[in-house]
């Protein structure tokens, strides 16, 4: 169906200020309505979103500060970083002490005994 605009009809039902003001207050009015509802509708998934996203941006922030510093002064950040392996690493290194450390004192006294005894064939 088509539907065409008469100038007549437009001339002879003519629109007065007041019902237009009217018209484009209730307009607005449900506008408005529409966009609360809209945002309250979406406000958990924004938040969601940030949620998300925050923790991906902050360590993003992050690295790029670091990696600029370390550009800034990589003598230090190599210092440091070497500093932050060896923390890591003593544990490890502790352990494997504690574990060889009965061996090697076992070997320590073999040998010492050997020495001895051979010194003492030596002697007599």
């Amino acid at each position: 169906m088509r539907v065409t605009a008469n100038t007549a009809t437009v001339s002879t039902y003519p629109v007065t200020d007041a019902e237009f003001e009217r018209v484009m207050h209730e307009a607005a009015n449900a506008a408005r309505a529409v966009k609360a509802v809209t945002l309250v509708a979406a406000a958990p998934f924004i938040g969601l979103a940030y949620v998300v996203a925050l923790p991906v941006l902050g360590l993003a922030a992050m690295a790029w500060l670091g990696l600029k510093a370390l550009a800034a002064r990589w003598k230090t950040g190599a210092r440091a970083a070497r500093n932050v392996v060896l923390f890591f690493a003593a544990p490890f290194v502790g352990l494997a002490y504690a574990l060889a450390l009965p061996f090697v004192g076992v070997a320590v006294m073999a040998w010492w005994g050997v020495h001895a005894a051979g010194h003492r064939l030596a002697t007599n």
